[in-house]
């Protein structure tokens, strides 16, 4: 039952076939986590001395950033691939009107060994995030953590276990909660002035191209300690020409887009609706589509959370407005956003509007600059709970992406006929999906032939965090991964 509107879950399981998985590991780690204290009492007056861990775009964006706000000082970073962005970062750093000087590494152990640092940005690729984050906290160090906060469901709630025990203050890296748009909008909505929320909306618009593929496996750069770089994820062939960033795109270190940049909507999607749990069923179509590349996540993507009374609604769109022009579609004002559709108008990001499209009211926001400053400030004056999205809503909202591309990754190719037969009982579904595949004849994409894929209607389970009913054993596998020795993340209860 979606919303009102039946999807059987009967018959997407007639669409799928059983497959096989590899078994998981016969234990990990166990055993209770003891909590963590800060590595060393800060003065009132001392600078809050912070390393970076995983030095590529982002991490050399939090790095720049963090070396300008008073009180804070870069001292070092850790990447397992120095020549990549880190070494022309600490030129950068060393040659600027106040020169900041770095100590830079290629293990982060080292960095965590270091007494004197006290606390850490972690922006490593997904698969690493919860494993940094752990050895961060066991080591005594505040943390930030980039989104996702996990590469999987299990993962993260083992890291929101740990801290949990702990007395450090964890930020987590989902900036749009720090914009100032949204708590005027939230009473905004409270005041009836749009009327009823109907739906909830987060768009992912980002015009993406194929990432090629190569015909042999290829190496990793001489530059990159591999092992490192890899850490509890599966050493499989390379097959993506550009090592770096691509990774997002396969599922053994990435999530796709939905956990990418869709995190942030998803997030703040969830959180204008005040949900706090997993709705019954969640459920994905879409596919990678219009391109033949090493890629494996969705660059077409519609998920359907199933809140009531109020559903979310997830889209993900990598192909242009058409075929050329290098833009991306719109809608109701926004490319990548969060909406709220009501029954007197809308909300789209920081706006008003009314049912004819008439912006109404302009909310107040700076783009959510103040989050790495928040962080700062609950470490200076260790308050873990004045963060601006604990870790709790993240796991949540990084949880959701991640079941919404297990409902994609255990479906099954079916045709545009079969698809729309088992959504016309959803008109929000319905509606998304039909949008969608406007994009794709536009982009010249036969959906005949291509593989758009129907997803399992997957029932959660919220006190277990597991998948129930008819997708269980082809999804809960999906849940966890084994690791990679000495790799692994502990079990933390």
């Amino acid at each position: 039952m979606f919303h009102g509107y039946t999807i059987s879950e009967r018959t997407t399981m007639q669409l799928i076939k059983r497959r096989d998985f590899m078994k998981q590991s016969a234990a990990v780690t166990a055993g209770l986590m003891t909590a963590s204290v800060p590595s060393r009492i800060l003065g009132a007056n001392e600078d809050i001395r912070v390393g970076v861990i995983g030095v590529g775009l982002n991490g050399s964006n939090l790095a720049e950033r963090i070396s300008r706000i008073r009180g804070t000082r870069l001292v070092a970073m850790a990447d397992p691939d120095p020549a990549y962005q880190m070494q022309s970062l600490k030129d950068k750093l060393a040659g600027a009107d106040n020169p900041v000087h770095v100590e830079t590494m290629t293990d982060f152990r080292r960095l965590l060994d270091r007494k004197d640092i006290d606390a850490v940005i972690i922006a490593s690729c997904n698969h690493w995030h919860v494993l940094h984050s752990i050895y961060a906290l066991q080591a005594g160090k505040h943390v930030y953590v980039e989104k996702p906060v996990s590469h999987n469901v299990w993962e993260g709630r083992q890291l929101l276990n740990l801290v949990n025990k702990t007395d450090l203050v964890v930020e987590t890296g989902v900036h749009h909660r720090s914009r100032e748009c949204w708590p005027q909008i939230r009473e905004f909505l409270k005041e009836g002035k749009l009327g009823r929320v109907l739906v909830s909306r987060g768009l992912c618009y980002r015009l993406r191209d194929g990432i090629g593929k190569l015909d042999t496996p290829r190496k990793p750069p001489s530059t990159c300690d591999y092992d490192l770089w890899l850490g509890p994820a599966a050493d499989e062939p390379l097959m993506r020409p550009q090592f770096h960033y691509d990774w997002h795109w396969v599922w053994n270190t990435g999530n796709g887009d939905i956990g990418n940049q869709g995190i942030h909507q998803v997030d703040i999607s969830r959180w204008l609706i005040d949900e706090y749990r997993y709705p019954e069923h969640i459920f994905s179509i879409g596919g990678r589509l219009g391109v033949d590349d090493a890629a494996e996540t969705p660059n077409t993507q519609v998920i359907y959370f199933d809140y009531k009374p109020i559903p979310l609604i997830f889209e993900v769109r990598n192909l242009p407005v058409e075929p050329g022009i290098r833009a991306m579609p719109v809608y109701k004002n926004a490319r990548v956003g969060s909406i709220l559709e009501c029954e007197e108008g809308f909300i789209s990001e920081s706006a008003a509007y009314d049912k004819n499209g008439r912006r109404i009211q302009q909310f107040e926001d700076r783009g959510g600059g103040n989050h790495l400053p928040n962080f700062i400030e609950a470490v200076r004056s260790n308050r873990p709970d004045k963060v601006a999205c604990p870790i709790r809503d993240s796991h949540l909202s990084s949880a959701l992406c991640h079941f919404g591309n297990i409902s994609h990754r255990i479906g099954q190719a079916a045709s545009p006929v079969k698809i729309a037969e088992i959504i016309q009982y959803n008109p929000l579904v319905a509606e998304a999906w039909h949008r969608c595949l406007e994009n794709l004849k536009i982009n010249k994409v036969d959906v005949q032939k291509d593989n758009v894929v129907l997803g399992a209607v997957l029932r959660i389970d919220n006190d277990a965090e597991q998948i129930t009913g008819p997708f269980a054993e082809l999804g809960n596998p999906l849940l966890k991964r084994t690791g990679r020795s000495p790799w692994v993340i502990p079990e933390i209860t």
